[in-house]
Parts: structure tokens; C-alpha cells; sequence
């Protein structure tokens, strides 16, 4: 219910909002908006709706959409973008449902006819359609995932309804023509056998797994992802923010000398730089001031933290700085901004200098791409090796480029394109930031090793420092070489070299061929996006993607083509930190978000903790989530087969039935009680080798319910052979076609109904409690305290009534009990409660005392035989051994 109230408030909302209808403004519900409408946005709105914005800036709150605890600056949506994509280029200029306007900022003179009294939006989607409505709509409606027990679960569907078949056909043979006793008992027998509670069976491991993760701040949208993350076989990374700090810290500079053109000394002081330098600084980003809080992309905040500049609260045109130290002269004015775009890797800003009446031009990016648009001259020859250098520390690096404009007034920029305002610069220098792990990265990267599981990184940044970050978190191994793959556009072939030598490398087959004590090749590979997309073109990396570790300098639309291209090999998981991930999470069979959002659009699963390990918890419970649901079908399986099996054959053969309270028993308590106690086993400490089996008719579990299921019939039929050989026994005298089988609760007052009663009681208490064995995915069985609780009980309770002598729990069941003459004609106590009379000839169904130890030992037989069959054979040695010399096949990759 609480769930639901959570959703229901997620989804409704409703408020006043000024829109522009037929050219005149009114003010509407926000229920009646439809896409075409423009709107004015106001501070503190609520967004009901997706939008792009036309007009002003806008400071949005996006932390309840996507779980991004800073706040987000939007832009108009320009002109010459290109085509418009909400989730990519276009995201700068989404304002999208769900979201909250912290502050509007409208632009009353920009040179791109821009400029508006009032913040104006398009409404885009509404309802389900917007991206909001598309979380709760996933939220309600899950993507339906094909996972193996899903298509093996028809199989085994079938074959009960075969065996139902044999069942129904066994009652119409012994029961000779009673139409009404074939119809209610053989429906009763595939009731049991094609248990309801198998449904619950399969989605309890997955609930119980989501309500821990939930107690992790780790959030769930689709819990049938949790089946699958059980099975993750790969697991990949963005790096920035995700496996290192989400901050990065600005580390200083390295600009280039005008009079000699090559690189000064590297120095963290920018006082020491050149004045271009510190103008690109505090200009070159999106910054702005709400209340005192810097809001912006974090590595621009770091940049305009680092150059001391201060935002004017009163721009002249888009956005006004004033650099370090300077008076009123030393303002800066953003007269046109174009944007970071990934597809470019760049920015550009033009800039009136108000001390000079100059107008500037700036260009921040990758070092790569600031490069290609730098006049050739004023790049140093040593540009590509100083940039390598740095990059191989770890650092992150971007590099200024800039140049003044030949125009008279700032009016006379708004015709130009972004190409040919960037053409021609002048390189400036690098601008340079640490990039350091987060302290939890390499133990929850060695953890997923250790479990099996294969870690990449897919990163927008630079690849040498992708590679720096893989070796210091232990992606890549310690002493291994990296081959670095790279082409300047993808209609070039791939150039490898060596990353610490940069020796070129003209055939990579040897260093493949050069396997360690592993078996696996002691050389990485690292590419470019070029060269990725590059080798997907030439179907290359079909035979080079499980080789590959480090994937850098990849688009958003790269990120997901890396994914899906990993899925076909194995189940693929995606951690990022929902920036320019979020295709590549939504795509990934397991995404998980590095947000603070309770249910995040971006992926499946969020966790508030920010933090590497969280991927390692997910795994573990997952895990645990899996085998536990696979624990409670087998047991439900023994469950039928017990009902529908023994207990009904001898219903059939010898006209009886247990009692009317046993079966409330075994349903009521035992069947649900053993499931819901089952399901509360904890996962395990730390994550195993092997992965649980997700196969239904897989070995594993084949050998675990046909075993046991083989152990019940055998002791079954040995009771009933030990029972004919007692000199006390005295045979229910029935002839089965006349005996009236409607009045079922009046069958169970003879000797042949007790032994089925006491011997199937102890099994089905066994079957619950056997499979919880089992300590590489789950707790070990003795920490599962809810479970020895009602194990102990149900024990304890059904011994009591084998062993005692006649007492009322004994007669309520109509166990060792009888007729109250008949009890104390046996040399018992009359009893004071009231006993419906006996349906049988002895008036009673009390076994002797010494039989009763005999038959408690065989019971007790029963259930060691079938534990030591679970613990040896299903999850000890044996299954060591035959796993050892017959594995499976499974994806063999290097870790």
C-alpha cells in the first residue's frame, strides 16, 4: 500500500499555468495541456509535462527524474542544432515531467534572436507519453524478459500435465466407474500437482531480494531484473563519477608560449598563466549563481572555481563574469554560448571583452578535438606527447583554443555557425584536473572478479587515462601490457601501439597468442571510438570484443552499440552515473544508476549510495534472490509429487484419505510456512565462483528433485511393507467401488491412512528443509533462524503425535486415536473431550508403542537419507567432482 501511495503521488499532479492559445495568454490546468502548447515557466514549478525550451534559461531540480543531486542549467533549444533528441544533443533544452523549476533567467538581449520578457517552453509529451509517465508506466507494466526458466517452465508444465494425465487415469481405473469420486479426486490431484503456489515460488526469492536492497538504498522498478542479475556475466563501467569521484580536482595548467610556441613549464598557480588563459577560464562554461550556490556541469564548476571569477547578477546579454581581481572593466559578457555536445566533444563561447570592446572567441574540449580545430602553426610539436603524458598519470585533460573576431559589434556574430565561429583558433594550452578512484573502487572490482564476472570500461574520456584508472583499480591486472587501438576517423584502419612504449604494433595475433597461468593472453586491448566503430564496420570485433577491456572516447549512441554488442555473448550489466550512460543503462540487461532517486527513468535499478560496492550487493542478492526461488519450486515440485503421488496412489488402491485437520496442516503450515521461512535466508558474505543455475531442467536441480522425490517413494513403499508385517495390523476391509469416497474426511480411521499420514507429514516437513542447503549463494542453513524456528515447531509438533499416547492435538488430527470405549478398552484413559465416532471396523487407529519408536526412527531415516542425498550428491563432493570433469559450458572469458 505504501508502495502504491508513493506511485499514485509520483504520478498525479495538477496546477495552474500560463499558456499561449490562439495568441492571447490564459491560464489553464495543467491537466489539459497538449503537446504544441507554449508555456510560460515560473520558479517553482512543477513540471506536468515534457517541454523543450524556446526562450530564457532555467535552473531545474532533476534529483526525483534521475537522481542528479546537483542542479541542471537548460538552454533555448537552438536553430541549427540538427535533429532534436530529448536524451541526447537536445537535453540541454529538456525540461522533462516530473522535475522542479528552482530558477528562471530571461534573456532580454542575445544576439541570436533569443531574447524574450518571459521564459517560454514547447510542450512536447504529456501523460504516459512524457518521460515521467513512462517510469510509472514501467513501474506498473515491466518489460517482459525472456530468461531461460521462462521457456524451460513450458516444458515442465507439460510434463505435469502428462503426469496429471496418468494420475486422472489411475482414478477412473481404481475407483471402477464412481463418476463423482473420478471427477473430485482426480481434479484434486492436478490441483496438488500443478501447485498455485508455484507462480509465488518464482517471484518470492525476487521480492525478498528487492525489500533487502531496498534497506541498501539500492531501488528496484523492474524486479524481474533481479532474476537476471543473478546471472550477470559482464560487467561494464563509465569511469568518471562512477568508478572514480564524481568531483574532479583541479590539478593546473600548461599553457603554450606565444613568442615560441611550445609548452611552458606545468603550473598549478594561474596567476602564472597568460591573460587569454585565465579569460577562457572564467568564460568557457555554462556556470551560473542560484542563491549563492554555483550550478553547472561539475567540471565547470571546478574550472570557474579555479579562476576565482564571480557571475554578475545583472547580465548584459546571455550570462556576464567578472574575472579575478579586476573592477567593472574587467567584465566579461557571453554575447553567444554553444554548448558541451558529445557528439563533439566541445564548447565554444563568444565573449565581449568591456575593457577592450574586443570580442573573443573560446573553445574548450577533448585535446583531441580542440586540436583538429586549431590553426596547425600554433599547435606544438610536442602537443600529442604532453597530452599522452598526462593522460597516462590519470589526469583529465582539456585543452583552450582561441581567437579574436574581426566584427564591429556583437550583432553581426548571430549569422555565423558554430563551425566557422571555431575555425582558425589559436591553441591556448591544457587545462588539467585529477581523476581519482573512489576508496571503494578496487575491492568491489576484485570481489566481482572473484565472482566470476568480467569488468569493463566504457568511458567518453581520454583512453590513457582509462587505461591509468583500469590498472590502478585492478580492471587490468597488474604487469599486463595494453595495446591501444586507434584511427582518426572510422574509414581508417586501426593503428595499435603499446601504451607505455607507444612502439607501434603491426599484428596483435602474437601478443594474443601469449596466454599465462590463467590461460588467458597477459596483453589487454584498449580502443577509441573511432577505431570501435571502426571494427564493428568490418565485423572485426566480433573476435576482438571479450578481449577488449578499456572502450574510450565513446559517444552515448557508442555506449549502447558496446552494450548490445556484449549482450550476445553473455548477460550484460551497465553502471553509470546516469549523465551520458543513460541509453547505455536502459539497454544493458542489468543498468544500475549512481542516483540518489528512489526509481530513477534512466535504469532499472538506482542506488542512493553512489558507491562501486553497491553493483557487488546487487549481485549478491540477486544471487541469493535466485537460488532461493529455485529452492522453493523444487521444493513445491516434492511437494506434488508426494501428493500426487504416493499419498493419492494409496488413497486410490486403499479407499482412504488423510484427515480434514492434516491437510490444513500440510497446506496452511508446512507447504507455506517452509516457503515464506525459505525465503528469508540471507546471500552470501561474498560473491562464489559459480553463478546459481537458472535451469529448471538442468542438472542440478534435476538431481535434487529426483533424488528426493526417488528417496519419498522408496520409504513410502517400505512403510507400507513394514506395516503388513505387524502383528497388530488389521487391514481396512473396503472393496474401493463401493465404498463411498465423497465423504473423504471418514477415510482416514484405519492403520493404512496413519503410516501414509505420519510418513508424507515428515517428508513434506524434510522436502522445506533440505533445500535451503547450499552456502555459496545463500547464508549458511543454520543462520536461517526463521527457518529452524518452524522447523523445529512442525517437528516437535507431528513427533508428538506419533509418539504419545492418545491425547486431544493426536485426536483433532485423528492420529493414534479412537473411539472413546475403544481408547479405554485399550487400557488408555477415557478421554474428556468429544471424539466423533471411528469409521472402520477396530473403532481405532492406535499403534503400539515400541511401533510407534520404530516407525519415528524410519521417519527419521527418511529425512537423513534424504539430507545426506542434498549435502553429498546435489551440493557436495559429488557434484564437485562430475563438475570438474564434465563443466558446462559456460562464456569463458578473462576476469
Amino acid at each position: 500500500m505504501q508502495s502504491e501511495g508513493r506511485l499514485k503521488r509520483m504520478a498525479e499532479h495538477e496546477e495552474p499555468v500560463m499558456v499561449l492559445r490562439d495568441g492571447e495568454w490564459s491560464q489553464i490546468s495543467t491537466k489539459l495541456l497538449v503537446p504544441g502548447d507554449v508555456i510560460e515557466v515560473v520558479s517553482g514549478a512543477y513540471m506536468s509535462c515534457d517541454c523543450v525550451l524556446i526562450s530564457g534559461n532555467a535552473i531545474m531540480d532533476e534529483s526525483s527524474l534521475t537522481g542528479e543531486p546537483l542542479s541542471v542549467r537548460k538552454f533555448p533549444l537552438r536553430m541549427d542544432n540538427g535533429h532534436y533528441n530529448s536524451m541526447g544533443s537536445g537535453k540541454m533544452s529538456s525540461l522533462f515531467a516530473g522535475t522542479t523549476v528552482s530558477q528562471v533567467q530571461p534573456v532580454l538581449k542575445s544576439v541570436d534572436g533569443l531574447e524574450s520578457p518571459r521564459v517560454l517552453a514547447l510542450v512536447k509529451s504529456t501523460g504516459t507519453m512524457s518521460e515521467k509517465g513512462q517510469l510509472v508506466r514501467q513501474i506498473l507494466f515491466p518489460s517482459r524478459i525472456a530468461f531461460v526458466f521462462n521457456e524451460q517452465m513450458r516444458i515442465v508444465v507439460f510434463i505435469l500435465v502428462l503426469y496429471a494425465i496418468f494420475v486422472m487415469g489411475m482414478a477412473v481405473y481404481l475407483y471402477n466407474g464412481n463418476a463423482v469420486s473420478i471427477v473430485f479426486y482426480g481434479v484434486f490431484a492436478i490441483s496438488q500437482l500443478l501447485s498455485p503456489l508455484l507462480p509465488a515460488a518464482m517471484v518470492i526469492g525476487q521480492s525478498v531480494a528487492a525489500s533487502r536492497l531496498r534497506r541498501k538504498q539500492i531501488f528496484c522498478i523492474d524486479p524481474q531484473r533481479i532474476m537476471i542479475a543473478g546471472k550477470v556475466q559482464i560487467f561494464c563501467f563509465d569511469k568518471t563519477g562512477t568508478l572514480t569521484k564524481e568531483g574532479l580536482e583541479f590539478h593546473g595548467a600548461q599553457v603554450i608560449d606565444p613568442a615560441s610556441g611550445t609548452f611552458a613549464a606545468f603550473t598549478g598557480d594561474l596567476a602564472a598563466t597568460n591573460a587569454a588563459f585565465r579569460q577562457a577560464m572564467a568564460s568557457c562554461h555554462t556556470v551560473t549563481d542560484l542563491n549563492g550556490q554555483l550550478i553547472g556541469n561539475p567540471v565547470d564548476i571546478e574550472q570557474f572555481r579555479a579562476s576565482k571569477a564571480t557571475v554578475d547578477p545583472a547580465p548584459k546579454y546571455i550570462d556576464t563574469v567578472v574575472t579575478a581581481g579586476e573592477t567593472e572593466k574587467g567584465k566579461l559578457h557571453i554575447v553567444r554560448r554553444f554548448e558541451f555536445v558529445h557528439a563533439r566533444a566541445s564548447m565554444s563561447v563568444v565573449v565581449l571583452d568591456e575593457a577592450t570592446g574586443k570580442i573573443h572567441v573560446f573553445v574548450k574540449g577533448s585535446f583531441e578535438r580542440v586540436k583538429g580545430v586549431s590553426r596547425v602553426g600554433s599547435v606544438p610539436n610536442s602537443y600529442d606527447s604532453v597530452c599522452a603524458n598526462l593522460a597516462r598519470e590519470g589526469c583529465y585533460v582539456l585543452a583552450f583554443a582561441h581567437k579574436i573576431l574581426d566584427v564591429a559589434s556583437p550583432e553581426l556574430v548571430k549569422d555565423l555557425s558554430q563551425d566557422d565561429i571555431e575555425a582558425d583558433c589559436d591553441l591556448l594550452g591544457l587545462l588539467v584536473f585529477r581523476n581519482n578512484l573512489k576508496p571503494d573502487t578496487a575491492t568491489a572490482i576484485a570481489e566481482l572478479k572473484r565472482g566470476s564476472t568480467r569488468t569493463v570500461m566504457i568511458t567518453g574520456d581520454n583512453a590513457l587515462t582509462g587505461v591509468f584508472i583500469a590498472r590502478e583499480c585492478g580492471m587490468v591486472p597488474q604487469g599486463n601490457r595494453v595495446l591501444l587501438g586507434e584511427c582518426k576517423s572510422p574509414t581508417e584502419e586501426v593503428r595499435w601501439v603499446d601504451v607505455d612504449t607507444l612502439l607501434p604494433v603491426d599484428d596483435i595475433e602474437p601478443y594474443m597468442n601469449d596466454v599465462g597461468s590463467d590461460g588467458f593472453p597477459t596483453t589487454e586491448l584498449a580502443v577509441g571510438g573511432a577505431a570501435f566503430e571502426r571494427l564493428r564496420a568490418t565485423g572485426a570485433i566480433d573476435s576482438l570484443l571479450l578481449k577488449i577491456r578499456i572502450f574510450a572516447r565513446m559517444k552515448p549512441m557508442n555506449k549502447v552499440e558496446c552494450i548490445e554488442s556484449h549482450m550476445k555473448y553473455g548477460i550484460t550489466a551497465m553502471c553509470g552515473d546516469g549523465g551520458n550512460d543513460c541509453g547505455a543503462l536502459r539497454a544493458a540487461h542489468v543498468g544500475i544508476a549512481l542516483s540518489d532517486a528512489e526509481a530513477s527513468v534512466v535504469s532499472p535499478f538506482s542506488s542512493a549510495d553512489r558507491s562501486i560496492n553497491s553493483c557487488v550487493e546487487l549481485l549478491r542478492e540477486s544471487r541469493a534472490g535466485l537460488a532461493t526461488s529455485f529452492a522453493n519450486f523444487a521444493a513445491l515440485i516434492c511437494y506434488g509429487q508426494i501428493m500426487s503421488g504416493m499419498v493419492k496412489m494409496a488413497s486410490f488402491y486403499f479407499a482412504i484419505s488423510l484427515t480434514e485437520n492434516l491437510w490444513l496442516l500440510i497446506d496452511g503450515a508446512i507447504a507455506t510456512g517452509l516457503m515464506l521461512s525459505i525465503s528469508l535466508s540471507g546471500p552470501a558474505k561474498r560473491l562464489a565462483k559459480y553463478r546459481p543455475t537458472s535451469r529448471i531442467l538442468g542438472p542440478q536441480m534435476l538431481a535434487s528433485v529426483g533424488g528426493i522425490v526417488f528417496l519419498n517413494w522408496l520409504f513410502s513403499a517400505m512403510a507400507y511393507v513394514w506395516l503388513f508385517q505387524q502383528d497388530w495390523f488389521r487391514c481396512n476391509e473396503h472393496a474401493t467401488a463401493e465404498v463411498d469416497v465423497t465423504k473423504w474426511w471418514l477415510l482416514g480411521d484405519n492403520y493404512e491412512s496413519s503410516i501414509l499420514s505420519f510418513v508424507s507429514t515428515f517428508q513434506f516437513i524434510t522436502n522445506g528443509f533440505v533445500v535451503n542447503y547450499g552456502y555459496l549463494y545463500r547464508a549458511r542453513w543454520y543462520k536461517n533462524y526463521a527457518l529452524l524456528v518452524v522447523w523445529g515447531f512442525l517437528m516437535v509438533f507431528t513427533s508428538y503425535m506419533l509418539l504419545a499416547d492418545p491425547n486431544r492435538v493426536g485426536c483433532a488430527f485423528r492420529l493414534n486415536c479412537g473411539t472413546a470405549s475403544v481408547i479405554e478398552s485399550l487400557g488408555y484413559k477415557k478421554p474428556n473431550w468429544s471424539i466423533e465416532p471411528y469409521n472402520s471396523h477396530l473403532g481405532h487407529n492406535i499403534i503400539p508403542l515400541a511401533s510407534r519408536y520404530k516407525l519415528w526412527g524410519y521417519c527419521l531415516g527418511n529425512m537423513v537419507a534424504a539430507n545426506l542425498w542434498q549435502l553429498f550428491v546435489v551440493n557436495g563432493p559429488v557434484r564437485n567432482m562430475l563438475r570438474n570433469k564434465k563443466p558446462l559450458e559456460r562464456l569463458r572469458v578473462k576476469l
